[in-house]
């Protein structure tokens, strides 16, 4: 076991953990969000955003450029953790992802292909069962360019997330409580409210949708502490978010894209929560068979 661990060799102290937080949400929101803050200012002004979601199309710019503003503040917080890591912990970024001396990128794309085929095989078995509730919207032009941005530009954002919780928030939670649970419980609540201003939350009830957002944190974070780093959890995230970008949107959706399909039945329901836990399972029980995980496995890597 090296990820966890690898934090305990390194500098720990609990106010460098709270200046990079306040650093990453900083450069945020104040460098990475001026293009998209001059955008709305130049285009539409607050007009445009309606329930945190910015109708990019009403203001006349490609909805991919937007999806691309969108993301650079989390570029930015991505950056701005590779920086101050190695300066305040004495670790290497590498470390956080893992505790070794490389990325394990075929974990990357394992995670990226199996969660990608678990939510297309849910998407359109949605779509076949309530093909009423669905409007289809094939522009090439449009979804090759959405394909394209959503390729280079989401993977920023999911990456960030994934390092940044499942990583650098649980080795830091692991180091200064020196307890497991800890690691699969607190980072898997800060990833929840990480997505407290997503339109989903106002528009379908704020316990509803962290009940999501924590099962899917929990999740990857049980994946991450199995697999002893957050390749596979990485490469899911990056799936989920790009496959549900070029796929499908509602009026909630956080990522407002000219998606292939379009759900105008814009309902989640507590039912929606066993799909994802049905979903994980589906992917865990994968990687335990593929690496030979058992119980006395995820047992042994949270013993205290």
């Amino acid at each position: 076991m090296k990820h966890l661990e690898s934090a305990l060799k390194t500098k720990n102290y609990w106010w460098a953990y709270l200046v990079i937080i306040i650093a990453a949400m900083f450069v945020a929101q104040f460098i990475g969000g001026i293009p998209l803050l001059v955008i709305i200012a130049l285009k539409g002004g607050l007009g445009s955003v309606a329930n945190g979601v910015i109708d990019f199309n009403a203001i006349g710019i490609n909805s991919s450029l937007g999806l691309a503003l969108v993301v650079l503040p989390f570029i930015a917080s991505f950056f701005t953790l590779m920086l101050l890591v190695k300066s305040l912990h004495q670790r290497t970024f590498i470390q956080v992802i893992n505790g070794r001396n490389k990325v394990r990128i075929r974990r990357i794309i394992y995670g990226f292909i199996i969660w990608g085929i678990i939510i297309t095989f849910a998407t359109f078995y949605d779509y076949y069962m309530n093909i009423g509730n669905y409007q289809v919207r094939f522009d090439i032009q449009k979804l090759l360019t959405l394909v394209l941005v959503s390729f280079l530009f989401l993977p920023f954002q999911t990456f960030f997330e994934e390092i940044f919780v499942r990583g650098y928030l649980a080795q830091g939670v692991g180091a200064l409580t020196r307890n497991r649970i800890a690691v699969l419980i607190i980072p898997s609540m800060a990833f929840a409210l990480l997505h407290t201003l997503n339109p989903e939350v106002e528009k379908h009830g704020f316990w509803l949708m962290m009940s999501q957002y924590f099962s899917i944190g929990l999740i990857l974070a049980i994946t991450s502490v199995l697999d002893d780093g957050v390749e596979l959890a990485m490469g899911a995230h990056a799936a989920n978010n790009i496959f549900i970008s070029i796929f499908v949107t509602t009026e909630s959706s956080a990522l407002q894209t000219d998606s292939l399909l379009r759900n105008m039945n814009d309902v989640v329901s507590w039912s929606d929560l066993y799909t994802v836990l049905l979903a994980g399972a589906v992917f865990i029980g994968f990687f335990g068979f593929k690496y030979k995980w058992t119980i006395k496995t995820f047992i042994k890597r949270i013993q205290i």
